[in-house]
């Protein structure tokens, strides 16, 4: 089956040597933190963001889907993306960042954390804070986005960061604003800590949720800070030691990554059970490169504990949780995961799972297209129109 396909997360990979020259003296630490983690734990492998490579690989078939990392065409230069697409069959593509999610999680650990990952130097920060640095480069990186917001006449749509503040949402609010004013369409928020020290479904972030969906910005969720969600302790054990590179979360393990969805699983849940889809009907939201095992099961969770509860608010909204999610919600699986066993388990949530490639990140592997293709073409050809294109759409207006 041919079909021109959405591609909802794909990022840019702009690596350590080149980072100063788009993002300035946030982008020249960053660089200097990929340095020090390749010093410590040497990656030979195309996660390695310490390298000194330009933008000039021939776009072809075979790099477009066996090259990865920052030497991948256009993982540096996004005006040749579309090239990209082209050759890959995809109309439209979401680019998430890539170092500014490294950032935001170096400005966020703890010293034990930052040691393990990174050694205990910390000379690269040129005399800031650790939290002082990520506020800086995501406020470089959103100037960028906003630059690069809607490249091709909005084939390529840059993602923009939303910082959670603990205390004000105010802050957060007139950043969403800025954005949203320099032609962003999609935002980032982390899925780690209550927004504005509250439940994402307090009446203190109706104004968020109002501004993005009277512009038609889609919300999203995307790995990353939501490690930070359980205590790092839990996988401090020798038989934790074998190490997953990836620029997103550098020096993780398997029992890290097999548990990075329960953050998003929280946020949604308080979402949608605090009534936000009810109050905002037309609220677009994707979650990201945290897997869609669980979306069926939270789901059935979720409806389950509205008739144990029947005099609980969400047991009174005019939809069921689960009806909820279906409208409103967009999840991307990785494509390891068996999603066709997802949609014959659970037909309603068909309108929900799309299509990505995470270009031109390694856990894209090297023929996402094919791989999910075989997948989901044997339940028809409206489950697979649904799966590469028409779901997404909800994501890109």
């Amino acid at each position: 089956m041919k079909l021109l396909a959405h591609d909802v997360d794909a990022h840019e990979m702009i690596p350590s040597t080149r980072l100063g020259d788009y993002f300035g003296q946030a982008g020249r630490i960053m660089g200097a933190v990929f340095e020090a983690a390749d010093r410590l734990r040497p990656d030979p492998t195309d996660t390695n963001m310490h390298v000194d490579v330009n933008d000039d690989m021939e776009i072809d078939e075979d790099s477009i889907w066996k090259v990865k990392g920052p030497k991948a065409p256009s993982a540096i230069d996004l005006n040749r993306r579309v090239e990209v697409l082209d050759a890959m069959g995809i109309e439209k593509q979401l680019v998430f960042p890539t170092t500014a999610i490294a950032a935001m999680m170096v400005g966020g650990m703890s010293v034990f954390g930052f040691e393990q990952r990174f050694g205990p130097d910390t000379s690269m920060f040129e005399g800031i804070t650790r939290p002082e640095f990520a506020d800086m480069f995501v406020r470089a990186y959103n100037d960028w986005a906003i630059e690069n917001a809607t490249l091709h006449d909005g084939r390529i749509r840059v993602v923009g960061i939303i910082p959670t503040d603990p205390t004000d949402v105010n802050v957060m609010l007139a950043e969403v604003q800025r954005l949203i004013d320099g032609g962003v369409k999609a935002v980032y928020l982390q899925a780690d800590i209550p927004p504005g020290g509250a439940s994402p479904a307090h009446s203190s972030m109706d104004p968020l949720w109002k501004l993005l969906e009277e512009n038609d910005v889609a919300m999203t969720l995307h790995i990353g800070t939501e490690f930070f969600f359980l205590d790092p302790r839990w996988t401090f054990a020798e038989t934790f030691q074998d190490l997953f590179q990836s620029p997103e979360i550098p020096n993780t393990n398997v029992g890290m990554f097999a548990t990075c969805h329960m953050a998003i699983d929280n946020y949604v849940s308080a979402m949608v059970l605090g009534g936000v889809f009810e109050r905002f009907p037309r609220l677009r939201v994707g979650l990201f490169e945290v897997g869609a095992h669980w979306v069926g099961p939270a789901c059935r969770r979720m409806d389950m504990y509205c008739q144990v509860f029947p005099g609980a608010h969400a047991a009174k909204m005019e939809l069921k949780p689960s009806e909820y999610v279906a409208r409103n919600i967009r999840v991307s699986p990785f494509n390891f995961e068996p999603v066709d066993r997802y949609i014959q388990d659970d037909p309603e949530l068909a309108g929900v799972f799309c299509y990505s490639t995470d270009y031109p990140h390694v856990e894209g592997t090297k023929d996402s297209m094919n791989k999910m293709l075989a997948k989901v073409e044997p339940l028809g050809e409206e489950i697979t129109t649904k799966f590469f294109r028409t779901n997404a759409e909800w994501l890109l207006p």
